[in-house]
């Protein structure tokens, strides 16, 4: 039978050709490494390489700049809320997005500090973005502390620019409002203060579950493929390929 000869010659093949071993055994670790990926994908959430900007990478951004004491130029989250029996007053418009972030500030008191406002205004450059509209600015006010949960902090946050300089992801921190503020505002106008802030990966950019399955799809097939080259490589030099003899002229 034509099976025994291939079988034969394909062991002298592999005995005599280191280098076809290796890359074959190169071939099959690729195709293991496609097989396992494709499994882990199944079962795990896998980020999203194809978004650019979330909100941890903006928070992280600003974390690089420093909020200052706000000059009430702009009304932001803490715009005065009319109660009865007082004439409303001329009102600051509306921010965007107030959303609760875990932004914290090293202010005099700690936690235990008043809630403070304190603003910051810059352009999409300064944030890493690109593009003409990263040349426009985006008007931002944090009122903290907040409390996060009962033993976290963070501030809420208030943003006023471009819809396109903001993070456009499906997953947003949730949001905030803030009341009248007036008796809790910093009384050195000048005091600045670099914000900090841990990744939260809640708010990190997932793939959604179709996207990936039709990865794990792709990649199952990238490792049939690879095993059906290595499998038609051993083949072929069974095949095709002499063995090797030796000085005298033997197998």
């Amino acid at each position: 039978m034509l099976s025994w000869p291939l079988l034969g010659s394909l062991r002298l093949c592999l005995e005599r050709r280191p280098p076809l071993v290796c890359f074959c055994l190169c071939l099959i670790s690729l195709a293991t490494a496609f097989a396992a990926f494709a499994t882990y994908i199944q079962s795990h959430e896998v980020r999203d390489p194809d978004v650019s900007q979330n909100w941890n990478l903006f928070l992280e951004s600003l974390s690089h700049h420093s909020f200052c004491a706000d000059n009430r130029t702009w009304g932001g989250p803490t715009a005065l809320v009319p109660t009865s029996g007082t004439t409303p007053t001329s009102p600051s418009p509306p921010p965007d997005l107030s959303v609760l972030v875990g932004l914290t500030f090293d202010l005099p008191g700690g936690n235990r500090a008043n809630a403070t406002r304190l603003a910051l205004m810059l352009t999409g450059h300064q944030l890493g973005l690109e593009g003409a509209d990263a040349q426009q600015p985006i008007h931002l006010v944090a009122v903290t502390p907040w409390p996060l949960s009962p033993t976290t902090w963070g501030s809420c946050l208030s943003l006023m620019g471009p819809p396109v300089l903001m993070p456009q992801t499906s997953r947003v921190p949730p949001h905030c409002i803030v009341g009248d503020l007036d008796a809790q505002l910093q009384e050195k106008p000048v005091s600045c203060y670099q914000p900090h802030y841990q990744p939260d990966p809640t708010l990190d950019s997932m793939l959604t579950l179709d996207d990936r399955r039709l990865c794990s799809h792709r990649l199952l097939l990238a490792a049939v493929t690879v095993l059906s080259l290595c499998a038609m490589l051993l083949c072929t030099a069974g095949l095709c390929l002499p063995p090797a003899w030796d000085a005298r002229g033997r197998l």
